[in-house]
């Protein structure tokens, strides 16, 4: 796999969702490439984190389809538990608030997943989870609980757990929001490097300056549709 490849590895056909009577998505369709770091922009509201989260299989969605590296789910249809397993295992997510289980180290957030959906024995799990603190550097962390951990520093955990299943895409919500500008160079490479290994990013973000410089495409939302 080459970073920026042609070939699509997520595509959005037609998305519509609801809750209740509102409608909050309105017919989104969205073609993403392989190792493309792409940024949902537009005002609170508009539908962003609600697509990010319908692609991580958070929230069901009553009309369209969506294909994430071959895998086909469609608006309507219950999400069953294969369907899930396999949707797990293509795409991460990092939610704005890191959403790290306050009663476990960073390590032990890191190994969940793969110890307890994928069935990873411990010890190689651990393995693997070290190897990626080391990667984003907050190996020396590895033993701390989330509440000990800087906002950076709970971010690069939050993004070594999301990658801990190997997806190929992941999705990631205003990563910037409580970085200072040096935190914010030092993400924007780490997602560079992501992009460069052939992986694809999908981040909703309200930070124009991180979007030009670090995104390779940009798309808008206002009302629920793609601008």
């Amino acid at each position: 796999m080459t970073a920026a490849d042609t070939s699509p590895i997520l595509t959005i056909d037609q998305l519509q969702l609801n809750r209740g009577a509102r409608q909050i998505l309105k017919g989104v369709s969205l073609t993403v490439g392989r190792g493309h770091l792409v940024a949902l922009m537009g005002p609170s509201g508009s539908g962003k984190t609600t697509i990010l989260r319908t692609l991580a299989g958070l929230e069901p969605f009553q009309a369209g389809r969506i294909v994430i590296d071959g895998l086909v789910f469609g608006g309507g249809e219950a999400s069953n538990r294969a369907t899930l397993s396999q949707l797990r295992r293509k795409v991460g997510m990092v939610f704005q608030f890191h959403c790290l289980f306050e009663h476990l180290t960073a390590l032990q957030n890191i190994c969940l997943a793969p110890v307890h959906a994928l069935r990873v024995p411990p010890h190689q799990a651990e393995q693997q989870a070290r190897a990626l603190l080391t990667s984003f550097g907050v190996e020396h962390r590895a033993d701390a609980l989330p509440r000990e951990l800087s906002g950076g520093e709970a971010q690069r955990v939050a993004i070594a757990r999301a990658l801990a299943v190997e997806p190929p895409v992941l999705l990631m919500d205003e990563p910037t929001a409580s970085l200072d500008p040096e935190r914010r160079g030092e993400l924007g490479a780490l997602l560079r490097t992501l992009t460069g290994q052939g992986r694809t990013l999908l981040i909703a973000t309200h930070d124009e300056d991180f979007a030009g410089e670090f995104a390779t495409r940009i798309v808008r939302m206002r009302d629920g549709v793609v601008t």
